[in-house]
């Protein structure tokens, strides 16, 4: 095998090593946030992080821990979390997906909601990822018009 060859399937190798990582963040996100362990979400926050839904977007670590612990007692609902797209460009992850909350979610009536988010990871010196921006909204319909 050529020395270009054998880069290309490190790198492919290294690649789905870290698609896999970021798979393993959304799951424990959402057992921790199902069982009530912010402490298992926290793993995933580094110092900072940038939830651009919230007016004040820009949370410390420990901000970020009693917005979790308050949405987790106002709670009656259920998080999955299904990662769609995961595009990794050097240190960076964009992670675009689904979240399902279950019936009798915060957001006011039994129907079960759909949302979608995107979030931007940074892989750290030590090869695990954070999470660093994030943002989340309501599915929407849309239809082209045939005009």
């Amino acid at each position: 095998m050529s020395t270009a060859d054998e880069s290309l399937r490190r790198r492919v190798e290294s690649e789905a090593e870290d698609v896999a990582k970021l798979r393993y963040m959304a799951s424990e996100f959402a057992e921790g946030f199902n069982t009530g362990d912010v402490e298992r979400i926290m793993r995933f926050y580094g110092d900072s992080y940038v939830d651009i839904n919230l007016r004040n977007a820009v949370q410390s670590r420990q901000e970020r821990r009693e917005y979790y612990a308050q949405v987790i007692r106002k709670g009656g609902f259920k998080v999955r979390v299904q990662p769609e797209e995961i595009l990794i460009r050097g240190d960076f992850a964009f992670v675009r997906g689904t979240i399902k909350l279950s019936p009798g979610s915060a957001l006011g009536d039994s129907a079960p909601k759909e949302l979608r988010y995107l979030e931007i990871a940074q892989r750290q010196q030590n090869g695990s990822w954070q999470v660093m921006w994030g943002m989340d909204g309501p599915v929407q319909e849309y239809t082209a018009s045939t005009e």
